[in-house]
């Protein structure tokens, strides 16, 4: 690659970055205008007032990143599927870059519910990212591996299911809890090629608290025609993400970890037949 065309690269990577944080910044400043609001004992003020104010804030600021990414960056987003027209969905994903995230939202959050994330609580900390998360409240765990963390976490988990069933909101999972690299799935031993192991508790305490008929949605995305990598997705170095999504009600979910396994090995049957796509 001659070296103009390296440098054009990394310049579209860094307007697209200044674009995409100054984007979120402008929407956060909103939010936090908005935010002492919240603290008015009013259930008719917050239903009727904050809540969509903090809403169309939230869609708005993924219609101006996906206008970029789709427009500007060229990206062609391929969709096989549908995200169900629904106040509470439960959604769960595949992670293989943070540029899931804006994926994920488009999907979901431009003309439907926003997405309520599990982060890590540390993530907070982030500028502009971690602080929006803060506002909105998703919900924060401790991932620490100790019992008495994970009980947290999971008390975490129920109580944002629970007050997803009183205001519209689609919550969020990355069930293998982390990216995937090739050397985490080697230190799992994971059975899927390209996925890691689902963990099973997020999930399992999202259903319990969940409607029997709230849609579960599985979307698996595909980064074959090029590279997860988020700073070179900024500058189009994948042209072309490939996108699935299969929806589920929860009352059919009777084994968590069996539908699981199921699904996971059905997106690393899916996420193969795409790498042969583009390798052949």
């Amino acid at each position: 690659m001659n070296i103009w065309k390296l440098t054009t690269r990394q310049l579209l990577s860094l307007a697209s970055s200044i674009w995409f944080f100054s984007n979120l910044a402008f929407w956060l400043t909103l939010l936090i205008l908005i935010s002492p609001l919240k603290l008015i004992p009013s259930e008719a003020l917050q239903r009727q007032l904050v809540t969509p104010i903090a809403h169309l804030c939230y869609r708005l600021a993924v219609r101006v990143n996906s206008f970029w990414m789709q427009q500007v960056v060229g990206i062609e987003l391929k969709v096989e599927g549908t995200v169900p027209n629904h106040p509470n969905p439960v959604v769960v994903c595949n992670h293989q870059s943070w540029f899931d995230i804006p994926l994920a939202q488009e999907l979901v959050s431009a003309k439907g519910p926003v997405l309520q994330f599990l982060i890590k609580r540390e993530l907070i900390w982030v500028p502009i990212i971690g602080w929006i998360c803060l506002v909105l409240n998703f919900p924060r765990l401790k991932r620490s591996g100790s019992e008495t963390a994970r009980d947290q976490d999971l008390s975490a988990i129920t109580d944002a299911a629970s007050a997803l069933t009183e205001a519209p909101g689609a919550l969020f999972i990355f069930a293998e809890g982390t990216r995937f690299s090739e050397a985490k799935r080697r230190r799992q031993d994971a059975p899927y090629p390209h996925l890691l192991r689902p963990k099973i508790g997020g999930l399992s305490a999202i259903l319990a608290q969940a409607a029997p008929d709230t849609p579960v949605v599985d979307i698996t995305l595909s980064y074959a025609a090029g590279t997860a990598n988020f700073w070179r997705c900024l500058h189009g170095d994948t042209p072309v993400i490939h996108i699935h999504i299969e929806t589920i009600k929860a009352k059919d979910i009777q084994d968590v970890g069996l539908w699981l396994d199921e699904r996971w090995q059905q997106k690393s049957t899916w996420l193969h037949s795409k790498r042969h796509q583009y390798s052949s």
